[in-house]
């Protein structure tokens, strides 16, 4: 196993999808300055999963001779003279020829024309056709391939104390080798921090399980998810918010078509050990419900949350 620490990009939404205000000098290295986007800005997104994997980017490229080794790598910010750790990809493996899936780059497609002004013109001005056709072209990059399982990010980025690790490699594109031993601080310091939120009959998998590694993050099994989002389909024909009813497929069209949250409504971080998830713990959400469940701790119940939406659409003339 070869142990990486890797600079990232900033980026506003986790890494899930591409934030606004970085074309021009307010980007990190030249690709994001002139675009406005970078291709790590999905890199720990679930839902753009291709035959069970998700492929993200990372500016290293293996030697011939050391592709067929596996690589963990730890992706971290620097602003302020500071390092901030903000995931994992864990047992991840170098792809000559990544695949491409038209679902996700559609899903791309349109997370980028929501960028407005804060994207590359020259992507403002392209038909869909065109636009499709230059992500496909540039998904050849995406070469790391990691079990979603193994893609693992921080609830928030988690400075580094100095005494731990640091470095003076500032280069996006130049990873620094690490051993082992700092790698298993890093991934300590941040198991605290790991994010209980996926982006996504009372049968029953097992949740909770903990890496077998010396340090233990927490894992949600993607199995569950997905069951829960077929069986939802199955009784209600479609995929909608349970909690204020919103319907992906009719707002988008076929953009929108099998895509909803999943809020898991037993935090993560009360596991102890490995416990058996319901389906009916697992309730499909839209993503600004799915935001307000999380905005307070405790959580709030998904009952208290359509009680406000009620209570607000009974105010008159509330816009």
């Amino acid at each position: 196993m070869t142990y990486l620490y890797q600079r990232i990009i900033q980026n506003h939404f986790q890494w899930t999808r591409p934030s606004p205000g970085r074309r021009g000098p307010a980007g990190e290295g030249e690709y994001v300055q002139e675009h406005g986007f970078g291709h790590e800005d999905w890199n720990f997104n679930r839902n753009l999963l291709i035959d069970g994997s998700l492929y993200g980017y990372c500016y290293y490229n293996p030697t011939q001779k050391r592709r067929d080794e596996r690589f963990s790598i730890a992706f971290a910010t620097y602003a302020n003279r500071q390092w901030y750790l903000i995931g994992f990809y864990l047992d991840s493996e170098f792809v000559e020829n990544p695949p491409t899936s038209p679902r996700v780059l559609h899903r791309k497609m349109y997370d980028l024309r929501q960028l407005g002004s804060s994207l590359d013109p020259s992507f403002q001005r392209m038909t869909d056709e065109r636009f499709l056709a230059r992500l496909e072209d540039e998904a050849q990059y995406l070469k790391w391939r990691v079990s979603p399982d193994n893609a693992i990010r921080t609830l928030e980025p988690i400075a580094i104390p100095k005494r731990l690790f640091d470095t003076k490699n500032y280069h996006i594109t130049t990873p620094t080798e690490i051993t082992k031993s700092i790698f298993d601080s890093l991934y300590s310091l941040a198991r605290e921090h790991t994010t209980d939120e996926d982006y996504g009959s009372d049968e029953e998998f097992s949740e909770g399980r903990e890496f077998e590694r010396r340090h233990k993050l927490r894992e949600r099994n993607q199995a569950a998810v997905t069951a829960a989002k077929n069986s939802f389909r199955e009784k209600h024909g479609k995929l909608f918010c349970q909690v204020c009813g919103f319907d992906f497929l009719d707002r988008y069209g076929e953009l929108g078509r099998d895509f909803i949250e999943a809020h898991h409504t037993i935090p993560v971080s009360t596991f102890k050990g490995q416990i058996k998830t319901k389906l009916s713990d697992i309730a499909l959400v839209c993503a600004n419900c799915h935001r307000m469940l999380h905005k307070r701790r405790p959580w709030l119940e998904m009952k208290d949350l359509e009680r406000l939406i009620e209570n607000r659409d009974d105010v008159p003339g509330d816009a």
